[in-house]
């Protein structure tokens, strides 16, 4: 398992999601709750949680990436929320669930601090490959 640090001048950084790690097909991370994470009803904002979803299942797909492949691009998203938050450090654990040459499809899971499933997360991504 490796861990990485993200940059702060990037989105992952801004909303303040602390070092990423990933085994293969698994990536985690955390995100400490801070006020500007709230919206106006007083729990954390649901972009807020899919944004540490999607982050984790992007990390996994660029982890993933087929060699030669370029990049990728998230081509559809899902989230169901059942719980909220309102403060401790969510937890998002991501797992592939299909990698192949043109696709990638990742579910994430999101949980409070007391283990209760905030939210379930699915992706498909699309793996970019140069132009001949």
């Amino acid at each position: 398992m490796t861990s990485e640090r993200l940059p702060t001048d990037q989105f992952p950084g801004f909303l303040g999601i602390k070092s990423v790690s990933y085994a293969d097909g698994t990536v985690t991370a955390q995100l400490p709750i801070r006020p500007e994470h709230f919206a106006p009803n007083g729990f954390v904002h649901a972009a807020a949680v899919v944004g540490l979803a999607d982050t984790l299942c992007g990390y996994g797909c660029l982890a993933s990436l087929p060699e030669g492949a370029t990049g990728f691009t998230t081509v559809e998203l899902k989230t169901n929320f059942l719980g909220a938050a309102r403060d401790g450090t969510l937890t998002g654990t991501a797992v592939a669930v299909h990698r192949g040459r043109s696709t990638q499809l990742w579910d994430a899971t999101v949980t409070s601090d007391d283990g209760r499933t905030v939210a379930l997360f699915r992706c498909t991504q699309l793996v970019l490959w140069p132009r001949g």
